[in-house]
């Protein structure tokens, strides 16, 4: 299966937006399935806006996978923006075509669902600013002057809106929360313990640290390859991968590469 086949196995079996609700008014995200693995994936941690880092990543991947010519797939795991000072760059980079050979799915974080709840009244721009998002409107050209004055007015959504390009939230709202294939589930934050993929709310996928990681996903048949909660070093269980390993504090990005013969680990550095 090329890497092209992806694509259009994507875009033939996925359905737009689910029509459920996942909390006050919000529309549940999609989860996507492709039905082989492909030769290689790659699973990237969570950048929050070190734009370096996932250049540098991004070229030691390129390089890693030169000589494997069929279906090389980039699997981003959420938390594009926040807290690092290039979020808006990190956000243009995922929008742009990926390295000749590749294709590439940006998976949902817990982070830009915070920055949707905030633009559609289910969350207030304090609460953002508590994850970090201060250094996300910096990234579009805010200046501290201007968000102490939106912070003192208890925050404008439609102001947020004016800094942000539509092309941006755009693709921050259609970001899917699961990419499932016969071997994987890569997701943000992991799962809820022993419940079925079907019946895990996106707040879960998206949030929960425990009882995931004490317990495993408590579901078989696939391995789960998460970020969300950060480590020195990626975390390899029984059933589980972590490869947020804290880019944002100084750690590397990494990325695990998953093929059918071994999991083993690339970073930034």
């Amino acid at each position: 299966m090329g890497f092209g086949s992806i694509t259009r196995m994507l875009k033939d079996r996925l359905p737009g937006r689910v029509p459920q609700r996942s909390g006050a008014g919000r529309t549940s995200r999609r989860r996507l399935n492709i039905s082989l693995d492909p030769v290689v994936t790659y699973a990237i941690g969570d950048i929050h806006g070190c734009i370096d880092k996932l250049r540098r990543l991004e070229r030691r991947i390129v390089d890693d996978a030169a000589s494997i010519e069929r279906s090389k797939l980039l699997v981003f795991l959420g938390d594009y923006i926040d807290r690092g000072t290039g979020s808006a760059a990190v956000i243009e980079h995922l929008m742009a075509p990926p390295p000749e050979g590749f294709s590439r799915i940006c998976l949902c974080g817990n982070h830009e669902e915070a920055l949707i709840d905030v633009l559609d009244g289910r969350r207030t721009l304090d609460d953002w600013m508590r994850l970090g998002g201060e250094r996300t409107l910096m990234s579009y050209g805010y200046d501290v002057g201007y968000l102490a004055k939106l912070r003192r007015t208890a925050g404008d959504a439609a102001a947020i809106v004016e800094a942000l390009p539509a092309g941006h939230i755009e693709f921050l709202r259609e970001l899917p929360v699961t990419l499932s294939t016969p071997s994987y589930l890569f997701v943000h934050a992991g799962v809820r313990p022993g419940i079925d993929l079907s019946e895990q709310r996106d707040e879960d996928l998206l949030w929960i640290r425990e009882p995931f990681l004490s317990e495993g996903p408590g579901i078989s048949g696939r391995l789960v390859v998460h970020g969300h909660t950060p480590g020195e070093t990626p975390v390899v269980r029984d059933h589980r991968v972590g490869v947020d390993t804290g880019a944002y504090a100084g750690g590397p990005l990494t990325a695990a590469r998953l093929d059918d013969a071994a999991i083993s680990f690339l970073d930034d550095r």
